[in-house]
C-alpha cells in the first residue's frame, strides 16, 4: 500500500490549493450530495490583547479556497466546525474566532453553516477497547466527508501538532482535559482519537508555520507550503518531515504506526521534494538544569524561586495561564525579589516542602496537594482553569505586586515583532 502525499507551494492563489488537492486525487471519493465538514484549527481567540494570528490559526484564505472548491464539485451541504478554547475573561469561543475570522461572509457567499461543537450534542465513543472514551461531537461523527485543515506548527509537549492532533478539537471540553491524563500519554489518545475519526482530506496549512507553538507565544515564520492527502498519517509524516522530525521520534505517529500496521515508508510524495522545503524548527523550551526555572530566571538573577517546566498533564487553559503567570512574576520581581517560593501545575507535581510558600495554579495542582503536610503555606489559585484577573489578585493578596499591564506590554511586543515586515506577515490572510 503507498500513500499519496503532496507538498506544493503556496503561489498566493487558488490555484496551489487546488494542485495540492489534485496531487493527491484527494476529492475522487467526494458525491456531490455528501453532508461535508471543514474542521480547521481555530485553537482560541482574544480580543483583549493584541493577538498575532500567523501559525497559530488556519488561514481564512485556506478556508475559503476549499469551499470553492467543493462548490465546484457540486457539493452543497457544507458546514465549517470547531470547539475553540473557551476564555470569557478574554472573549474566546468558537463564535467569537468566527466573527474576528470573517467567516459569516462564508455563509452569506457560499450557503455554509457554522458550528460550535462546544454547543454539542456529543457521543461518547470507545477508543480504546473499553479502556479509554471521549466525547466526541455528533456533528463530527454524522458527517459523510470530513476535509482536516490543521497549520504546520510544533507543539511544546507533542513536538508536532498537525492533522491528528487537530482533532483534538472535535471533542468536549471535559474529554480534552481528560487526554492530558496523568497515567495515559497525551500522545497515545492523540493516535486513537485520529483512528476514529479518521478524516477524508487533510491539509496541512503551511502558508505559516510557527516554532514552539501551539501559542502565540512561539515564532512564526512564513514558510508558503501545502500539505494534502487522503490519509491523515501520511500528511502528518511528511508534515514532521518538513518541520525537521523523523516521523519515529513524534510518539502519537509512532503509535499509530505500531497499532494500525502502517509504514513509515510507503508514503508516495507528488510535487516538492521535501528537502527544498524543509523547515526545521524547535519545539521544546529549555529551563535550567535544575528545573528551577526558565533560562530567563539566571539572566536576571532571579533566586530563591522553584518553577518546574510544565509537562503533558497540564492542559491547553492552564497551559496558556501557565505562560502568563511567568511573565507577571518576572515583572514582579525586578521592582522587589520575593523569595522562598514554589510554583505547582497540573497533575504530576507534588510538593516535596521546603519553601515558605508553595503556589498551586487551577484545580488539578490543588486538589493534587490538598493534604500535602510537607507544605508550609499554601496559595491555591482555584479554576479549571483559572481566569487571568484569579491570578493577579490571588498574587497581589499574597505580597507579590503584578501588574496586568506587564502582560499586555509583552503581548504587544509578541504582535509588534510581525509589524516590521508587513510584506511577510499579513492580517488580510486571516481576514474575508
Amino acid at each position: 500500500m503507498s500513500t499519496a502525499v503532496s507538498v506544493v507551494k503556496f503561489n498566493e492563489n487558488s490555484e496551489s490549493i487546488k494542485e495540492a488537492v489534485e496531487k493527491c486525487d484527494g476529492l475522487s471519493e467526494l458525491r456531490t450530495d455528501d453532508k461535508v465538514l471543514i474542521k480547521p484549527n481555530l485553537v482560541f481567540w482574544d480580543r483583549v490583547y493584541p493577538f498575532p494570528k500567523y501559525g497559530v490559526l488556519t488561514t481564512t484564505i485556506l478556508v475559503e479556497e476549499v469551499i470553492k472548491l467543493l462548490k465546484e464539485h457540486g457539493c452543497s451541504n457544507i458546514t465549517v466546525g470547531e470547539g475553540s478554547m473557551e476564555f470569557k475573561e478574554l472573549g474566546s469561543s468558537t463564535k467569537e474566532a468566527f466573527d474576528g475570522l470573517g467567516y459569516s461572509k462564508l455563509e452569506e457567499k457560499y450557503g455554509v453553516e457554522l458550528i460550535d461543537f462546544n454547543d454539542g450534542p456529543f457521543t461518547k465513543v470507545d477508543l480504546d477497547g473499553g479502556d479509554i472514551s471521549l466525547d466526541v461531537s455528533d456533528h463530527v461523527l454524522n458527517a459523510d466527508f470530513i476535509i482536516n485543515l490543521p497549520v504546520l506548527k510544533t507543539h511544546s509537549t507533542t513536538k508536532v501538532s498537525l492533522g491528528l492532533k487537530n482533532l483534538k478539537g472535535c471533542i468536549d471540553t471535559r474529554s480534552k482535559m481528560f487526554c492530558h491524563h496523568d497515567k495515559i500519554s497525551l500522545d497515545h489518545f492523540i493516535s486513537k482519537l485520529g483512528k476514529k475519526i479518521s478524516p477524508d482530506l487533510t491539509i496541512i496549512d503551511g502558508i505559516y508555520s510557527l516554532e514552539k507553538g501551539p501559542f502565540i507565544n512561539g515564532k512564526a515564520h512564513r514558510t508558503d507550503i501545502l500539505v494534502a492527502s487522503k490519509d491523515c498519517f501520511g500528511a502528518d509524516v511528511v508534515g514532521s518531515e518538513i518541520l525537521g522530525f523523523s516521523p519515529e521520534d513524534i510518539f502519537h505517529l509512532k503509535d499509530y504506526q505500531e497499532n494500525y500496521d502502517r509504514s513509515f515508508d510507503e508514503i508516495k510524495i507528488t510535487g516538492e521534494d521535501i528537502e527544498d522545503v524543509k523547515t526545521p524548527l524547535e519545539w521544546d523550551w529549555e529551563w535550567l538544569e535544575d528545573n528551577s526555572g526558565p533560562p530567563v530566571f539566571k539572566k536576571l538573577g532571579v533566586e530563591d524561586l522553584f518553577y518546574p517546566k510544565y509537562d503533558n498533564t497540564l492542559c491547553s487553559g492552564c497551559s496558556f495561564l501557565n505562560n502568563a503567570m511567568l511573565i507577571l512574576l518576572l515583572d514582579a520581581y525586578q521592582r522587589g525579589p520575593f523569595q522562598d517560593m514554589e510554583f505547582l501545575s497540573g497533575k504530576r507535581m507534588v510538593s516535596e516542602g521546603g519553601y515558605d510558600k508553595t503556589v498551586l495554579l487551577g484545580k488539578c495542582a490543588v486538589n493534587l496537594n490538598k493534604d500535602n503536610s510537607k507544605i508550609n503555606e499554601k496559595i491555591e489559585i482555584k479554576g479549571c482553569p483559572p481566569t487571568l484577573s484569579k491570578i493577579a489578585s490571588t498574587l497581589k493578596e499574597n505580597g507579590i505586586e503584578v501588574k496586568e499591564k506587564a502582560y499586555y506590554q509583552y503581548r504587544k511586543s509578541l504582535f509588534k515583532q510581525y509589524e516590521v515586515d508587513k510584506d511577510k506577515f499579513r492580517e488580510g490572510d486571516f481576514l474575508l
